[in-house]
């Protein structure tokens, strides 16, 4: 991790995502032609990683890496796996310079009826953040909701209703404890920042509509 200012650093680190956000954009309204809204999570990834490795501008500037495995060593000191983030992208050099996005369908109708699965979002996405088993070493990473009946706006209040409920246990930093951020094109964005062992993490959360094309006028 680079050493100095941490407030420069994370300033840094934002700035590469929001270049990677732009290409996102770019990306997303034909990548997401590329499924329907019973598409699983792993697919939908896999064809958004695709596309940004395909992507001239991404191409350009930094590495995309799908299903990064973590290793780790257990008491005994044999390597163990930590977890997979569902993809990073690597800015400069040094290999614990990354930055993690951690995806999660949203939204869903399964033949059972319908759930928002903001919770599973919450409990098996941002914690791994919170916990640092993602983005351990880094200031800063990425939540990506896919909202798959394209009601961004429910989801929204949905992802932020379990934050607020779970504020005590994801150890957010304010009583309130997102921030909207603006919102660019079809994208529908906010924050929230987490007091972890030895310092802070700011997430950015980024809901992503199955049908972006509906909502870009």
């Amino acid at each position: 991790m680079t050493c100095g200012d941490p407030s420069i650093w994370l300033k840094h680190v934002i700035g590469v995502h929001d270049k990677v956000l732009q290409s996102i954009i770019d990306v997303w309204p034909d990548c997401a032609k590329r499924f329907d809204s019973m598409a699983l999570e792993n697919h939908i990834t896999d064809q958004l990683v695709l596309s940004l490795q395909r992507d001239p501008q991404s191409r350009k500037n930094w590495l995309v890496v799908p299903q990064l495995k973590l290793l780790d060593e257990d008491l005994a000191g044999d390597v163990v796996t930590k977890g997979f983030i569902d993809f990073v992208i690597y800015f400069d050099l040094i290999q614990e310079n990354y930055i993690a996005y951690e995806c999660k369908r949203l939204n869903v109708n399964f033949d059972s009826g319908f759930e928002s699965l903001a919770d599973k979002y919450v409990d098996k996405g941002l914690m791994r953040y919170v916990s640092a088993q993602y983005a351990q070493g880094m200031p800063f990473g990425v939540m990506v909701g896919y909202v798959l009946d394209n009601d961004v706006q429910a989801a929204l209040e949905a992802v932020k209703s379990q934050i607020q409920k779970k504020k005590g246990k994801l150890f957010c930093f304010d009583n309130l404890p997102t921030s909207d951020l603006p919102t660019l094109s079809f994208t529908f964005r906010f924050s929230s920042t987490h007091i972890r062992k030895y310092a802070v993490i700011e997430v950015q959360h980024l809901l992503l509509p199955l049908t972006p094309g509906d909502l870009i006028e």
